[in-house]
């Protein structure tokens, strides 16, 4: 008899949800993206008001790899080589690794699920879910020119980030499936380095200071492959604002000198009237699983950076296709492959967010602490670059050297 096909729905065309459609048609399992952006071969390839630079290198690799999308990343992206941090030196990446902007990496995941598994994939951009029955599988979707109508799953995939439909849908609809959520001061305004040209070495991320906490790197530019465009993050531990242009440029001249030495007057301008985001928040649900429905990458658990992000993110949906794998693919099996996929990476989320704590931005404890760790091979940032180390074992090993890695 042949066996029953299920019916998946992934709700997020981001890294995580493009990463599991990817790797579910490898396996012969079809599934439905629902995202409400658009096509990110037709989107801006990166906002300047939160275009950080990511780069994708151990956990990430991990995932690329699992899915055969390496040859794609090189061709759309910047080399990844390392970071060079003040008074720390170069920390080398020597494995394949990639720097771009989020756009960047959904266009590299949109070429090889286009290219390679769209008879595999339906993909519905602009398209939003107004309400999820999570117990049911049942979908009320809003495409762009239509009306909304119900539509039935097998399994719904929450990819769909930090302000997650399913994770509110999970927290109404199961008993017992709670979230807990913590803030953080970390605070981040953008500024584009547009007078970097070949002083920064564009395959390696710079840290430009520590109070504020400045890390600049490159995303490919239009003019070429060589080409690059240059944007710093300009982390503080309180909302800033500025009243001028003036004021923005002192804040930088006194604080962050060797901003000013890559940028424009224009884009200090730029840079007084953009805005500070609050990006110190942390949601820890009690379970990533409820009904028909499982959470994926920021869905889950979305946390303050700490360079793991999308790495972590990819991780994760690699993770609920093994489980899928190892469970069964028959609708009735997916519910156990849920629970091994909760099972497996609800440790390793956790611990993401374990370690981001120990990061914040212009905290002095923190900083001094991850310069004498580094130092002394303690490192659980570095560490937790790389893909031969879990998550979870990171945090074990320095739950040991309490009081070391204490809050």
């Amino acid at each position: 008899m042949k066996a029953e096909q299920p019916h998946i729905a992934i709700l997020g065309a981001g890294p995580a949800g493009l990463v599991l459609a990817i790797a579910l048609a490898r396996r012969g399992l079809r599934s439905t993206v629902f995202e409400r952006d658009l096509h990110p071969d037709v989107a801006p390839r990166f906002n300047p008001d939160r275009s950080y630079t990511i780069d994708i290198s151990g956990h990430g690799l991990k995932a690329l790899r699992y899915i055969d999308a390496c040859s794609e990343f090189d061709e759309r992206m910047i080399r990844f080589k390392g970071l060079k941090i003040p008074g720390r030196g170069t920390e080398e990446w020597t494995l394949p690794g990639w720097t771009g902007s989020r756009g960047d990496i959904l266009r590299a995941l949109i070429a090889v699920l286009e290219e390679r598994h769209d008879s595999w994939v339906d993909t519905e951009f602009e398209s939003g879910v107004d309400t999820a029955d999570v117990q049911a599988g049942t979908l009320t979707v809003s495409p762009k020119s239509g009306p909304a109508r119900t539509r039935q799953f097998d399994l719904i995939i929450g990819a769909d980030g930090a302000g997650s439909t399913i994770r509110a849908a999970l927290q109404e609809q199961v008993p017992g499936f709670s979230v807990e959520a913590k803030s953080f001061p970390n605070y981040c305004t953008m500024i584009e380095l547009d007078r970097v040209g070949n002083r920064l070495d564009r395959n390696y991320l710079h840290g430009l200071s520590t109070r504020p906490f400045c890390v600049a790197g490159a995303i490919k530019g239009d003019a070429g492959p060589e080409s690059s465009r240059w944007f710093c993050a300009v982390g503080t531990k309180d909302h800033i604002t500025f009243s001028s242009a003036q004021e923005a440029r002192r804040f930088l001249q006194e604080r962050c000198p060797r901003v000013v030495e890559f940028t424009s007057d224009e884009q200090v301008d730029a840079f007084a009237k953009r805005t500070c985001y609050h990006i110190g928040r942390s949601l820890n649900c009690s379970q990533f699983h409820g009904g028909k429905a499982v959470l994926i990458g920021d869905a889950a658990a979305p946390y303050p950076p700490i360079g793991q992000g999308v790495n972590g993110a990819m991780e994760s949906a690699m993770t609920l296709d093994r489980c899928i794998g190892e469970a069964g693919t028959q609708p009735g099996q997916l519910a156990e492959a849920a629970r091994r996929y909760n099972a497996a990476w609800k440790p390793e989320a956790d611990a993401v967010s374990w370690i981001s704590e120990r990061s914040l931005f212009e905290n002095r404890c923190h900083t001094v602490r991850a310069l004498a760790t580094s130092m002394l091979g303690l490192s659980i940032f570095e560490q937790a670059k790389s893909a031969d180390i879990p998550y979870s074992e990171v945090r074990r090993k320095a739950e040991r050297l309490w009081p070391l890695w204490a809050r």
